[in-house]
C-alpha cells in the first residue's frame, strides 16, 4: 500500500513538472468553467499562475463564438480544430489571438470533465506576415534592380554624349579658330572661351563621377564625405542642417563606409524631396563598437508601412547587406532614420547584389 502511495505521488509529481515545462496551453474544463491550467495556459491568456481556474469558459473566447468551442469541446478526442474554423481565444485584457485547439475526454480529481489544448499562433502569425512583407519587398527589388541599373547607365550615357561630347566638341571647334585666327585679341578670346568650357566639363565630370562613387570616401573617409555632401545638399535646400558627425575611432571597410554614405544620401535627398522640413540633423558616431547614423527632420511624416517608394526598401538592403540593421521612425512631428552598421560586414554566403544608386 505505500508502495503504492508513493508510485501515486511520483507519477503526480512527473506529470506536474511535465504540465509545467510544457509549451501548449493544457486546460481542464468542467461545468462551463476552467478548473485546471498550466502556466503556460494561463501566460497565453495573460492571467497569473493560480487566477485561471474558476474563469467562466465565455469570459476566454470572442463574443458568440462560445457554441462553437463547446461543439468542439463536446466532440470528445475527435474534437480539433486549427486557426481557420477554430473560434478566437480571449486575453484577460480584453485582447483576441487566434489559436489552434485540440479536445479529448479526461478525469480530474474523479471528476469527469474535457482537455483543452492551445497552441497560441500570434508569434507564428506574425512571423509569417513578416516573411511576406520580406518577400514581397525583395520581389519589388528583383522587379525594379535590372531598370534601375539601365536607367542609371542610360543616364550615365545620354550626360556623357549630350554634355560631355558637346563640351569637347566645343573645345575642338574653339581651338580651331584659334590657330586660324591672326588677331592677337579674338585668338586670346577664343582660348579664355575653351579654358572656361574646359572648367565646366571638368565640373559636370566630378557629379558624374560622385554619382558613381563619391571620391571623398576614398582621399577623405566616411566623416568628411558625409558632411562635404550635406553641405552641399543642403547649400541651396531653404532649409538648416545641424552636422553632429564625431571622428569615428577606426576607418570601416570600403563596403561599409558606401552603405553608411548611400543611406545618409538617400535619407537626407527624400528630406529636400518629401519632408517640408525647417530644421534637420545629421548624426556619425561609434555606439558601443559599431558605426551609429541617425538622420533626423521635422518635417510632417509618413506610414513607413504604406509607403511605395523603393528607397526605403534599399535603404534597409543596404545595411542588412552588410550586417547592419536600419529603423524607421515617423509621425506627424518629423522623421528619424537610424542606422547601425558594424565596421567590417558580417560574413555572408548568400550576399545580396550591390544595389548602388538606389
Amino acid at each position: 500500500m505505500e508502495q503504492a502511495r508513493r508510485q501515486l505521488q511520483e507519477r503526480e509529481q512527473q506529470f506536474g513538472e511535465l504540465m509545467r515545462i510544457l509549451p501548449d496551453g493544457v486546460m481542464l474544463i468542467a461545468d462551463g468553467r476552467a478548473i485546471y491550467a498550466n502556466p503556460a495556459c494561463a501566460a497565453q491568456f495573460g492571467y497569473g499562475p493560480d487566477d485561471l481556474p474558476g474563469q467562466p469558459l465565455a469570459a476566454l473566447v470572442e463574443d458568440g463564438a462560445l457554441a462553437r468551442l463547446g461543439a468542439l469541446l463536446d466532440a470528445g478526442d475527435a474534437g480539433s480544430a486549427g486557426a481557420a474554423s477554430a473560434p478566437r481565444m480571449r486575453r484577460a485584457d480584453g485582447s483576441l489571438f487566434n489559436a489552434a485547439l485540440s479536445a479529448c475526454d479526461a478525469r480530474y480529481g474523479g471528476l469527469a470533465c474535457k482537455l483543452l489544448i492551445v497552441r497560441d499562433l500570434s508569434e507564428p502569425e506574425r512571423m509569417r506576415d513578416a516573411l511576406a512583407l520580406g518577400n514581397r519587398e525583395l520581389q519589388a527589388l528583383a522587379g525594379r534592380l535590372f531598370s534601375l541599373q539601365e536607367d542609371e547607365r542610360r543616364a550615365i550615357s545620354r550626360e556623357l554624349h549630350d554634355d560631355i561630347g558637346q563640351s569637347i566638341t566645343a573645345i575642338k571647334l574653339s581651338a580651331s579658330a584659334a590657330l586660324d585666327e591672326t588677331d592677337p585679341a579674338r585668338r586670346r578670346e577664343d582660348l579664355a572661351g575653351i579654358i572656361e568650357i574646359a572648367d565646366a566639363t571638368l565640373d559636370k565630370l566630378r557629379d558624374i563621377s560622385t554619382l558613381l562613387r563619391p571620391p571623398q570616401l576614398d582621399a577623405l573617409g566616411l566623416e568628411a564625405a558625409l558632411r562635404g555632401h550635406a553641405q552641399q545638399l543642403f547649400r541651396n535646400g531653404g532649409t538648416g542642417v545641424d552636422l553632429k558627425i564625431e571622428p569615428l575611432p577606426r576607418r570601416p571597410a570600403r563596403e561599409v563606409e558606401q552603405a553608411c554614405f548611400r543611406i545618409a544620401q538617400e535619407a537626407l535627398t527624400n528630406v529636400l524631396r518629401h519632408s517640408r522640413a525647417g530644421a534637420t540633423s545629421v548624426r556619425l558616431h561609434d555606439r558601443d563598437g559599431a558605426i551609429g547614423l541617425e538622420v533626423q527632420d521635422d518635417g510632417g511624416g509618413f506610414e513607413p508601412a504604406r509607403a511605395r517608394g523603393l528607397g526605403l526598401v534599399i535603404m534597409r538592403e543596404r545595411a542588412q547587406t552588410v550586417g547592419g540593421s536600419l529603423r524607421i521612425e515617423s509621425s506627424a512631428a518629423g522623421t528619424r532614420i537610424s542606422a547601425l552598421l558594424p565596421y567590417a560586414p558580417a560574413p555572408r554566403t548568400d550576399r545580396a547584389p550591390d544595389l548602388d544608386g538606389g
